[in-house]
């Protein structure tokens, strides 16, 4: 067990030559740091979107981060791994990023169990961590990842953001917004293949400060290009466009009043 922990550390890490032992552990270290700061953010978006209040914000950005914190340190000690079997470290490190990606948006996907989109979701993570794992290999060579390789992290968070963002785009094409009330103009995007909205805490859309809103109150759900919303309370009353419906198909412009509330079905 010694000797390959020996063989371990005598792997060369990077074709640079000013690059020693000690970049093992700070390449680790990096990979928690950026899992920390993607894992939180890719959370908190979600929260955000859907208005949530503080506390539960808070609440998503700190197990975010944990689990991003976490991530990280596996992803990269898995790249570590690979180049104890002799793959080439510029490799390995890419392979490190890419798991990085499809881990965090896998495990973001987990909290978010309703999404229609799961698959293209993780492969964007993936791809965004490779090519931004590519950039940070691009900008190591020529030295220009800035003090304590800042620059080049943030560039790899931002491709995975942002390959996460283009397929979040493609898959969000519906969205309700708040006309009336405590929320109005508040907009809450149809990203997934269900929701479901009332005053209590566990659901996607929450109203809050409006009159005759029963805990779950309604669902929506997408079925192929048509989004449907249904009552889920036989003491509430769902109407679209002012009329009283169990089940209704929705359109663009439709006005749906939930209790007090009024919200407008619009495409993107």
């Amino acid at each position: 067990m010694q000797s390959g922990f020996h063989a371990f550390y005598a792997l060369p890490v990077t074709g640079l030559s000013g690059l020693n032992n000690i970049w093992l552990n700070k390449f680790i270290f990096e990979g928690a740091i950026v899992g920390l700061g993607l894992g939180m953010v890719l959370q908190v978006r979600v929260s955000l979107w859907y208005h949530y209040e503080l506390v539960h914000i808070l609440s998503k950005m700190f197990i975010g981060a944990f689990i991003g914190a976490i991530l990280g340190i596996i992803c990269f000690s898995i790249g570590e791994l690979l180049q104890v079997w002799l793959v080439l470290p510029v490799l390995s490190r890419i392979a490190s990023w890419t798991l990085l990606g499809l881990l965090l948006v896998g495990t973001t996907e987990l909290f978010h169990s309703r999404s229609g989109f799961l698959r293209p979701r993780i492969i964007s993570g993936g791809i965004g961590g490779t090519i931004g794992g590519g950039i940070f290999e691009f900008l190591l060579l020529y030295q220009m990842t800035g003090p304590d390789h800042l620059l080049g992290l943030i560039l790899v968070g931002i491709s995975i953001s942002l390959f996460i963002g283009i397929t979040e785009n493609r898959a969000t094409s519906f969205a309700l917004r708040v006309v009336s009330g405590k929320q109005e103009g508040q907009i809450f995007l149809l990203d997934q293949n269900r929701f479901t909205l009332g005053y209590g805490s566990q659901n996607d859309f929450i109203l809050k400060g409006y009159a005759e809103v029963c805990d779950l109150h309604a669902s929506i759900l997408k079925k192929g290009k048509e989004v449907i919303i249904e009552n889920a309370d036989e003491g509430g009353e769902v109407l679209v466009n002012y009329r009283l419906v169990d089940q209704q198909s929705m359109k663009k412009g439709d006005v749906i009043k939930i209790g007090t509330a009024l919200l407008q079905y619009y495409e993107i």
